[in-house]
Order: structure tokens, then C-alpha cells, then sequence
């Protein structure tokens, strides 16, 4: 009987990782499979009695892989590794076998049937292909901030999403001059530059998750110049413009035009609104410092036309009743301590 070349047929399946993110790798696994019949032809010079033996009632399954070697299950039983080089043989009684090959994540790579045959062997060829594909990360950002300060203001950087993120966000921000005043964890922060005239203040922000980790982790900076003031002018100084206990909102409305008006009268002035939230039940329940603060910026950006970024919201401690404290700050002033 002739022996027949043991060369392996091809044919392909891919199989992917179940962990999505910005890289994964996916093998492909190429199989061959082909049947060499004979006793004789098998072991025409092979001495050994036991194996001739065997044949006369069993097959042989040989699995060979490249560049590794990679797990078989033979029936739904652990047998052991494919070989490498030359394949690793397995003798199986006759009839149909399931033949699974398991891949680098322990995934199910290949799976067929085989039939097994008394003095054959069956050969098949893996071949592992490991490929990259790539993936857009699901959030990505860029830094707003002013290009030029001058030294003493508050500077406010800000993280923009170019895209939403589907996943809460840590932020750590770092700045290289200066002190973050506050939003430290936040999208938003402010610095002081007191003290940094002539400076670049640097602000650098790292965004990062618990999901995806290191694969989407961004690094971004931006940097604002401070212009020193001239010795001989006289430093700017925040001054309250308005101090009052809510009373309801068109009543709250009117006191906000005036401090409206003097930051709108006042270049590059900001206006800082303290709300300190009362410990009533109206204050507690429908009053709360989040619905205030709200309506107050609603009203003064869309009525009485004031630009967003020249105002900010603040905290302040517990009172017996809700009350506004609103502070006119010009370039260079520093904001007085909020209790």
C-alpha cells in the first residue's frame, strides 16, 4: 500500500477577544486536514510492537501547530497540547470524534468532527495569525484657556469633550505656577496667579477611567502668559455689590440688575455669586442651592444678556435662610475668603 504525503489542506476562522477597546488582538486559525491510510504505511520501519498493536483496533489523531502549541480537547475531555515541529498524536477508538482547539485566550479556536478510523491517521495543521485592530476610544477631549492673563486673576481652564463619554471620567489636573482654587476632579478648574507676573501658568490634565485604563488615557495642556502689573498702579480689590435673604424669584431677579449691570460696566470683571443655603423647609425641599443657582444664571445670561463666563456659582456654609452674597471681582482682584 502506498503512503500517502501528509500535506495539509487549508481553510480558515476567526475568532476575537471579548474585551473591547482602542487595540485587540485577533488570531486567525488556519486548519488542514487530511487522512493517511494503512498500517503499514504508518509504521513500515517502526519496531514498536505496542503501537502496531493498537492500530489494529484504534486510530491515530496528529495535530500539529505553529508557532505554539495550544490545548485540545478531545469529546469535551482536556487531552493535553497540539506539537509544534511535528504533530502531537492522540489514539482514539473508531468512530466520530469532536475535535476542539483551544486559542492563546482560552477561547474555542476551531471545532469539527472527525472520523476516526482503525489503522489511519488523521492530520491536522494549525496555524495561529496574530493581528491588531484598531478602535476609536470613546471619549476624547481638548483644554480651553486663556491665551494672556493678567497676574492676580482667577484663570479658568476647561475641559471640552469632543466626544460624549459613554462612562464616568476621572480627571487629575496639575498646573506647573500658580494654585487651584477649585473644580480639582472636575471638568473646570481655576488657578490664582497671584505672584506670577510675567509667568506661564501650564495646566495640564489627565483624563483616565476604570474601563478602558491606559488605552484611551489622555495627557493634555495648555498654557496661559501673565502679564505682570506696573508697580504703579494700585492693585484692584473685589468689593460686595449686593448682600440680601431670598425671598422669591422675581424679588431675587431685581436685585440681580444691579450687580449685572456694574460687572457688565467693568471690563474683564467677574461676578461671584455666594449662594449660602438656608436650613428651613422651603430651603430644603424646593430652595435648594442647585434649583438657585440655575434659575439666577438662567435669568442673567438669557435676559439680561451677561456672558456665561463671567460669572461663577459658589457654595456657601448653612444659614437660618437662604441668602445671596454677590461680589464684583476686576481683573486682578482676588476674591475675598467665602465662609
Amino acid at each position: 500500500m502506498e503512503k500517502s504525503p501528509r500535506t495539509c489542506g487549508i481553510w480558515g476562522e476567526t475568532f476575537r477577544g471579548k474585551r473591547m477597546g482602542t487595540k485587540r488582538n485577533t488570531y486567525l486559525f488556519v486548519i488542514g486536514l487530511m487522512l493517511t491510510l494503512g498500517l503499514t504505511s504508518v509504521f513500515a520501519n517502526d519496531t514498536d510492537k505496542a503501537k502496531r498493536k493498537r492500530l489494529k483496533t484504534e486510530g491515530i489523531l496528529s495535530i500539529k501547530s505553529s508557532p505554539a502549541a495550544y490545548p485540545v480537547r478531545i469529546d469535551g475531555q482536556d487531552v493535553g497540547m497540539t506539537g509544534v515541529g511535528e504533530g502531537m498524536e492522540y489514539y482514539l477508538a473508531p468512530g466520530v470524534h469532536k475535535v476542539e482547539v483551544l486559542g492563546p485566550d482560552g477561547k474555542v479556536a476551531w471545532t469539527d468532527d472527525v472520523t476516526i478510523r482503525k489503522g489511519m491517521r488523521n492530520c491536522i495543521c494549525v496555524k495561529a495569525v496574530d493581528t491588531t485592530t484598531t478602535k476609536a476610544c470613546p471619549y476624547r477631549f481638548h483644554l480651553e484657556g486663556p491665551a494672556r492673563v493678567t497676574e492676580g486673576d482667577l484663570v479658568t481652564f476647561t475641559a471640552v469633550p469632543d466626544v460624549q463619554s459613554p462612562i464616568p471620567l476621572k480627571f487629575a489636573w496639575s498646573v506647573n505656577n500658580g494654585t487651584i482654587t477649585s473644580g480639582a476632579g472636575t471638568p473646570t478648574i481655576t488657578v490664582d496667579s497671584k505672584g506670577m507676573g510675567n509667568g506661564v501658568i501650564n495646566a495640564e490634565l489627565d483624563v483616565n477611567d476604570d474601563v478602558y485604563d491606559g488605552r484611551c488615557r489622555q495627557t493634555i495642556s495648555v498654557p496661559t502668559d501673565v502679564e505682570a502689573l506696573p508697580p504703579d498702579v494700585p492693585t484692584p480689590k473685589a468689593f460686595t455689590c449686593d448682600e440680601f435673604i431670598s425671598k422669591s424669584a422675581d424679588d431675587d431677579k431685581a436685585r440681580f440688575d444691579n450687580c449685572v449691570i456694574q460687572v457688565q460696566n467693568t471690563p474683564d470683571a467677574k461676578l461671584y455669586v455666594v449662594i449660602y443655603p438656608g436650613t428651613d423647609k422651603a430651603s430644603r425641599t424646593r430652595n435648594t442651592y442647585e434649583r438657585l443657582s440655575k434659575r439666577a444664571l438662567d435669568y442673567m445670561v438669557r435676559t439680561r444678556g451677561l456672558d456665561p463666563t463671567r460669572v461663577q456659582f459658589i457654595k456657601g456654609s448653612s444659614r437660618e435662610r437662604t441668602t445671596y452674597k454677590m461680589w464684583v471681582v476686576p481683573p486682578g482682584a482676588q476674591l475675598p475668603p467665602i465662609d
